[in-house]
């Protein structure tokens, strides 16, 4: 796979999650930039700053992973999916069960392309 992150930012990433991710989640803890009913929209503090201009992720403001969300969460991010989503990002990245370094907060990734 390519290689999302630039260097300096991937060697700020990995020493993160070497130094672990302290006490409580980070994703529950992150100020939205904007929020709905049942998401919110958060920045992300180590981007894939080699193709994406803007890299924020979208997360369930309840703390749950992707098997506990409730028809109302997933019928709400079906709609932001369509409409918010649609209209500001370029697309949507989602890792892998293996991939996710926080895997206990459902979260996708929604990325502006460096064009």
């Amino acid at each position: 796979m390519t290689i999302l992150r630039s260097k300096a930012t991937q060697k700020k990433y990995d020493a993160y999650i070497v130094g672990g991710v302290g006490e409580g989640c980070v994703l529950c803890q992150k100020e939205p930039i904007n929020s709905f009913t049942h998401w919110k929209i958060v920045s992300n503090d180590f981007p894939y700053d080699r193709i994406a201009k803007t890299h924020h992720m979208i997360v369930p403001i309840r703390h749950s992973d992707e098997s506990e969300l409730t028809d109302d969460e997933v019928q709400e991010l079906r709609t932001l999916k369509e409409t918010y989503i649609a209209d500001h990002y370029d697309d949507i990245i989602e890792a892998t069960r293996h991939q996710k370094s926080i895997p206990q907060h459902f979260h996708l990734h929604i990325i502006v392309e460096d064009t």
